[in-house]
């Protein structure tokens, strides 16, 4: 596919600064979605050399389409608009941006001013620093497509041999591109713990110093980085409404990352990766506690007959409380890589004790009210809470018992 450099009727007029704005906003989204690989998002308090911020890769973007790129940008925007699709349009003009940003270098060497005022239009310092990931990002996106696939191949070999073997394949050299590829490959790695073995093995030892020697420091920063961007999943304020799903696998993908570090290196807590980790591990911690102390509360709240008004069972209530079960489970299993101990037992014990009363009074109440639908319903919402905190096996016991009682008063 080629791009065109005008197309028939209004996209023919020469644009002015208003259409320059509009190039940028259209592409903005092709550019994001063709870095999607290495782009974070907040909080992102640890900076990773392949870990690009999304806010700042969208700044960039729109320097460059209004300052470095406009002719460029106003091509893909055209090109988007007769029905092109974008990420591919992007990829065919990838390499002129790459260009022109390679002469606005070259610009800004005899020109400090040039320089200057080029920091301040793309966002500042901090924009500026992460300029160079950003436009290395660019010029290699085909080879961080091929870490993506990479990644998800790795996840189908059994043999550790085998597995060694494909991570020394990675023969990339560069330490900026080699760090934007463990960014991308690690995002879709289903078991980073047996790519990590491997690297251990090929390093020939556990340590810090081993591993990063043997040019693996890259692949443990990136395993932080995704760690890191799991913290942002969970709601910082949780409500009724929040996706627990997503949460549930936004802990589990963090303690999958964080075993993958703590089970096959040898990391000094205060080494730079050890304060990373501790902090990362708080900073999640952190947002558990709340919902972990409101589980209980809300279990009571979906099972226990209200003490005035009519008799009902509130759907919002039941849905809190089977979510913060699901959650609670989650945090359960992952409790190795979390700092929430003592409120998890706290947590495990009392809802233990909430589900197991609560559910055998709702089982009293069916069976002295057993063509009563409220009763029937809290029952139910009892079954699935006991089901989830306990086994099958204790819902299965439960069920038999409701049904009993709705036999024998079908019977007379």
């Amino acid at each position: 596919m080629t791009l065109p450099d005008t197309f028939p009727g209004t996209k023919n007029q020469p644009r002015g600064a208003a259409g320059a704005r509009g190039g940028a906003d259209s592409g903005k989204d092709a550019f994001l979605e063709a870095l999607a690989g290495v782009l974070v998002d907040p909080p992102a308090p640890h900076g990773f050399p392949g870990a690009i911020e999304r806010e700042i890769a969208g700044k960039i973007w729109t320097w460059m389409a209004r300052d470095i790129a406009a002719d460029e940008v106003a091509r893909l925007t055209d090109a988007i608009d007769s029905g092109a699709d974008a990420v591919e349009a992007l990829d065919l003009l990838l390499p002129e941006i790459v260009e022109r940003l390679k002469a606005n270098a070259v610009a800004e060497k005899e020109d400090r001013e040039l320089e200057r005022r080029n920091s301040m239009q793309m966002g500042g310092e901090e924009a500026r620093r992460r300029l160079a990931p950003v436009i290395m990002a660019m010029r290699r996106r085909p080879l961080l497509m091929q870490a993506g696939k990479f990644g998800i191949a790795v996840g189908s070999i059994s043999d550790e041999t085998e597995l060694a073997t494909a991570l020394q394949s990675i023969s990339i050299t560069n330490p900026l591109t080699r760090a934007l590829w463990m960014q991308a490959m690690v995002g879709y790695m289903a078991n980073p713990s047996r790519l990590m073995a491997a690297a251990v093995a090929i390093a020939g030892g556990n340590g810090e110093t081993r591993i990063t020697n043997a040019g693996y420091g890259s692949l443990v920063e990136a395993v932080l980085s995704h760690a890191q961007s799991q913290i942002g999943c969970l709601a910082s304020q949780p409500n009724l409404f929040s996706d627990i799903d997503f949460s549930c696998k936004a802990i589990d993908r963090f303690h999958r990352l964080l075993r993958a570090i703590n089970y096959n290196l040898e990391i000094e807590r205060r080494s730079l990766w050890g304060t990373i980790m501790t902090d990362l591990t708080a900073r999640l911690s952190e947002r558990l506690e709340r919902p972990m102390k409101e589980i209980t509360l809300n279990v009571t709240q979906a099972l226990r007959r209200p003490r005035d008004g009519n008799d009902r069972v509130d759907p919002d209530d039941v849905l809190a409380a089977l979510n913060g079960l699901y959650l609670l489970m989650t945090v359960r299993k992952c409790r190795d890589s979390l700092a929430v101990n003592a409120l998890l037992d706290q947590a495990w014990t009392d809802t233990g004790q909430t589900v197991e009363v609560l559910v055998t009074r709702a089982l009293d109440m069916y069976r002295a009210k057993p063509a009563d639908p409220v009763a029937r319903e809290r029952l139910d919402a009892g079954i699935k809470m006991a089901e989830i905190r306990f086994n099958p096996e204790y819902a299965d016991i439960l069920r038999r018992a409701r049904d009993g009682a709705e036999r024998r008063t079908a019977q007379g």
